[in-house]
């Protein structure tokens, strides 16, 4: 099975993109909306901008990409399905749309480096690892998402293997 780094790249340009082009003249929502974890233990916030992103994309695919910023940092989590069932209640595993593609839990910092060494997510190109992701969408409605996540994410390079476990992830985003 191939794994779709370029497609998770592309995602965390998108969501960016999306997050830093999206302003609200009348609040900041960082007091409301949130994107927390443990990421090896240490709790990190990603309050700074936190929204979500749900797309059809035709041909019965969905994603949903939510997106937690810091000043330095980026948290994000893409979804697919094939029903746009993005509902209280479902849980979403590393395998996605058959076994075509992948959920993914991924990490970027700092903001905007493209170095493979700033890079981490739950897939990992250069071997066998035990790759583990999970999410539950704990309430949804039209206008935000909630949840919870974990897994373990990997840099991906050709040298030594690099993980950190990631646990208690919590979020609530905006559409």
């Amino acid at each position: 099975m191939t794994k779709h780094l370029p497609l998770l790249l592309f995602a965390f340009m998108i969501t960016f993109t999306f997050t830093s082009c999206k302003k609200s003249s009348s609040s900041d929502n960082s007091g409301s909306y949130y994107m927390t974890a443990k990421v090896d233990g240490s709790a990190k916030s990603f309050n700074t901008t936190v929204a979500a992103l749900k797309g059809n994309l035709g041909n019965g695919m969905y994603s949903l990409i939510i997106t937690g910023l810091t000043s330095s940092e980026e948290l994000s989590l893409t979804l697919w399905s094939d029903k746009d069932d993005f509902t209280a209640g479902k849980t979403f595993t590393l395998d996605a749309l058959g076994g075509t593609t992948y959920n993914i839990l991924g990490y970027a910092a700092p903001l905007g480096s493209s170095e493979p060494m700033s890079q981490w997510t739950s897939t990992y190109d250069y071997g066998n690892v035990p790759e583990s992701f999970q999410c539950t969408i704990t309430e949804a409605t039209s206008a935000y998402i909630k949840g919870t996540f974990s897994g373990v994410i990997y840099q991906n390079n050709s040298s030594a293997v690099a993980s950190k476990t990631v646990t208690e992830g919590k979020f609530y985003a905006k559409y």
